[in-house]
């Protein structure tokens, strides 16, 4: 395979620079026609710049492939990186929003806009920290901000029309194809996009109701443990509701994948009066999946395996769509109204087998299998409503938002299981059908009054209401084998209860603002009231509390290019309603989960540093951060292992949780022709602690991660980018040392993009990951040989003949890390695919006016 891929790259050297060479050489013998041009202003700008707080990249300094997506672009950028599932990371902080020309495109989801809209439209990227609407209105920065991406497109492109239509298939009935319409007229845009593949390609990100519900704790902590299981069942999401602070996260795509997802997309600015933005977007996806999963626990008193393998079914509906309206009566008074909804279905089927055995395989504990099927459907809609008024003196104005929101949820699943636990010499079974049904309703309110005090300082006083009311119903039935149905009630796992979150903010906060430096120091005074009620189960819950939480930000200009950022946040988390419950949960049936009614909120201090500096004579940029936490009375897990071999895992509070780290990044040009290298890497430590039969431990864990992208422009006709990251890791047990352990990941990549002759070009690259440390099994590398011929037909169609993993090796192995195990697993991924399409590039600009 080195020799292979040796072979092709000194091939694609060989050729592109020939051609660059020849291409465009006139013979002697060429007559020379001379023609007077009219005056040519060229403007050099250099490839990263600092413009205030935003950094901006000359997207033309960074050559992509033919047909490429904005994603392409960024991953050429130095101080960004985007992972598989299209998460971006910029300046070390994930990327919340993309803007295009300042506006909202479909709605939220990042993904949409840098996966669809294609490249060539960029003429810069902008990369910036955006302050709420509030927070702009009244000008007061309290680093509350979203990393956003804006998207700037070339001038032409706002005359027209542009995208493109295309239309692939190949073996084994692999298909992909779409249509990407958008239509830009000044303050005007307009884009239509539908697109569909069964090569695991997504085209958009997590679920846009887990984002609206992450948005809105008190929602959140609304919901019982079932119908944050089938919340989790949506694709691409996993909810760790142990860390309210972690709501949700992406994985890597896995299984077998269909996808089909568009929508519309709307914005116009008749004047800066009026502005309005809206979107519609649709996605269905279903996946079916095989895997392996190698658990090891390694805990003070008992060491021991679990192993399950099983396949899986999924598929998931989901509607969007998103408004928001801006109207500006006079330059004293305006009002936005952003209304979202949400509509999704998920169907869920399995099979699984699963054993326990001892650490070297020779003695069966215990084994089982259970059959799962599951549907949930759910609507969420929620608005907010800001009004805005200024007064006559400068600098006083008041502001309130009103957000009310609405999630309903419904849920039914069957579970079969059946399990044997040898040591008793016993088994159990299970036949059970589960309905479930929440209603929660949510008010927040939000009110901000500033006054100038003096040149440099301002007050801020804010006021904040936000009221949360659950009711939830869960009703398991046993099946009758006397009847044949599920008309048995099962009272142990029923129940029908309400909850009820108040929580009041009161804050005061002084600005001030300098040449050099910009600061907001404030504190908050944070009252929270919980109460749930069973009258089914005869319980009742409630908690109230009363913090109070500082909070510092601080910008200083060294420099127009060299800025010091500090932050300090502190805030609290409530207990889930799912955590607080005393009622099992037995959708795994030798891990069980049960709520502790006894739990505190959790209050989280955070500080971090960061210095951005960029050279703009150098076309250097340097990036470094540092971030230090702790947690105290953090919800983690407490685990308690039965004489059957079953844990009940219930959540407790802990002290000792704390975490830090360093990023830092240089790039830097070469050669002067755009070629750059970005070096950069992130140093990271948590420690925290972990309960496994009330016996307590501390656990320590390191992380090295180091990287590296170079892109290469050894001649015109030739891009070469070579990209590589690694990551140590180490995890060690204060009390239990026979767990430590440490292991590396490695990835890197080449890809190399050539011009050829007869409007050709070539695309090759080889993606490889490395694990070590991990279970003999899951310890291999991966190497994926993608390569792809591009013809283009008069300059409108193009054919592309592509083959994806060509050596036929990916595989998905990854490793998690929990309190008392480590889970080695693999899952089924696509394999090596053929692919011909035939893309359309719609492209219809209007001409600029001659210059006289």
């Amino acid at each position: 395979m080195r020799n292979f891929t040796a072979f092709l790259i000194t091939g694609l050297l060989f050729t592109a620079h020939s051609y660059g060479q020849t291409k465009g050489t006139p013979s002697a013998d060429t007559a020379i026609k001379i023609k007077n041009l009219k005056e040519v202003v060229v403007e050099s700008r250099p490839p990263v710049r600092m413009k205030g707080d935003t950094v901006e990249y000359n997207a033309s300094q960074y050559k992509t492939r033919d047909n490429a997506v904005v994603e392409d672009l960024l991953k050429k950028l130095p101080g960004v990186k985007v992972d598989q599932s299209g998460n971006i990371i910029a300046q070390g902080e994930t990327v919340g929003k993309i803007l295009v020309d300042g506006k909202e495109f479909f709605g939220n989801d990042p993904a949409i806009a840098t996966k669809n809209l294609p490249a060539d439209m960029v003429d810069k990227i902008q990369v910036l920290d955006k302050m709420s609407d509030q927070e702009e209105f009244t000008g007061i920065d309290d680093g509350n901000k979203v990393k956003t991406i804006n998207i700037v497109t070339k001038k032409d492109r706002k005359r027209g029309y542009f995208g493109n239509v295309s239309a692939g298939a190949g073996p084994d009935g692999k298909y992909e194809g779409g249509i990407n319409i958008n239509s830009f007229a000044g303050q005007q845009q307009f884009s239509v996009l539908f697109k569909a593949n069964n090569v695991n390609k997504s085209g958009f990100s997590a679920s846009e109701l887990i984002r609206m519900l992450s948005s809105n704790p008190e929602l959140f902590n609304n919901l019982p443990a079932a119908a944050i299981a089938e919340l989790s069942k949506m694709k691409g999401v996993h909810i760790n509701s142990d860390d309210p602070a972690e709501r949700a996260e992406l994985t890597r795509p896995t299984g077998l994948n269909n996808t089909q997802y568009g929508g519309v997309n709307y914005n116009n600015d008749w004047s800066d009066a009026l502005k309005l933005r809206s979107s519609y977007f649709y996605n269905r996806f279903t996946s079916a999946n095989r895997y392996n999963y190698n658990r090891h626990y390694q805990l003070p008193d008992t060491v021991y395996k679990y192993l399950q393998q099983g396949r899986s079914l999924q598929a998931n509906i989901n509607h969007q769509v998103n408004t928001s309206l801006d109207v500006k009566f006079n330059k004293y008074n305006s009002l936005k109204i952003s209304p979202a909804f949400n509509s999704s279905t998920t169907e869920l089927s399995s099979l699984r087998d699963y054993t326990s055995t001892t650490v070297d395989g020779k003695q069966l504990l215990n084994a089982g299998m259970q059959q799962l099927t599951s549907h949930t459907a759910n609507n969420n809609f929620t608005a907010d409503v800001l009004y805005r008024h200024r007064f006559h003196k400068p600098g006083r104005t008041i502001s309130m938002t009103v957000t009310p929101q609405y999630l309903q949820l419904k849920n039914s699943s069957l579970n079969v299981s059946r399990n044997q636990y040898i040591n008793l010499h016993a088994e159990d079974t299970l036949d059970q059908a589960i309905a479930g049904n929440s209603t929660t309703y949510s008010l927040n309110n939000k009110l901000i009054y500033t006054e100038q005090l003096s040149r440099h300082t301002a007050l801020r006083l804010t006021e904040q209401l936000n009221v949360s009311k659950g009711d939830y119903e869960q009703l398991a039935r046993n099946y009758n084998h006397a009847d044949g149905t599920y008309s048995l009630p099962d009272f142990r796992y029923s129940d029908r209860y309400e909850n009820t979150i108040i929580r009041n903010v009161s804050d005061v906060s002084i600005a001030g603002n300098y040449k050099r430096l910009n600061y907001t120091v404030g504190v908050s005074l944070e009252n929270s009231t919980q109460e749930a009620r069973s009258d089914d189960r005869q319980y009742a819950l409630s908690g109230s509390y009363n913090t109070f939480l500082p909070h510092l930000y601080a910008r200083y200009r060294f420099a127009k290019t060299r800025h010091l950022r500090m932050q300090y946040v502190s805030q609290v988390s409530l207990p889930g309603i799912s955590q607080l419950r005393p009622i099992e949960d037995i959708s795994d049936p030798l891990y069980i989960r049960k709520g502790t009614p006894g739990l505190r909120q959790a209050v989280n201090h955070e500080v971090s540093l960061a210095y951005l500096s960029n050279n703009m004579y150098r076309s250097t940029f340097t990036n470094i951060q540092l971030r230090l936490s702790t947690t105290h009375h953090q919800f983690t897990d407490g685990y308690t292992t039965d004489s059957a071999g079953k844990q009940i895992i219930s959540p407790v509070n802990a002290n000792g949780y704390y975490s830090g780290s360093l990023h830092g990044e240089y790039s830097f040009p070469l050669m002067g022709n755009g070629s750059s290298l970005t070096m950069g890497t992130q140093l990271a430590y948590n420690r925290f602690p972990s309960y496994f039969n009330a016996m307590a431990d501390m656990i320590r864990q390191w992380t090295v991660t180091p990287d590296l992208n170079l892109n290469y422009y050894p001649v015109n006709s030739l891009t070469i980018n070579l990209r590589g990251n690694a990551s140590w890791s180490k995890r060690s047990s204060e009390f239990n040392k026979a767990s430590d352990q440490q292991y590396w990941f490695f990835n890197y990549a080449l890809e190399t993009i050539a011009t050829l002759p007869w409007s050709m070009s070539m695309e090759a690259g080889i993606d490889c990951y490395t694990t070590t440390g991990l279970n003999a099994a899951y310890n291999n590398t991966v190497a994926l040989l993608n390569t792809a011929l591009i013809k283009d037909i008069g300059g409108r169609y193009a054919l592309r003949l592509e083959a994806r993993d060509l050596l036929n090796q990916n595989n998905s192995f990854n490793r998690i890390s929990r309190n008392g195990y480590t889970e080695d697993r693999q899952n089924v991924v696509q394999g090596r695919y053929y692919m011909l399409s035939l893309i359309y590039k719609v492209r219809n600009f209007k001409k600029q006016p001659p210059i006289n």
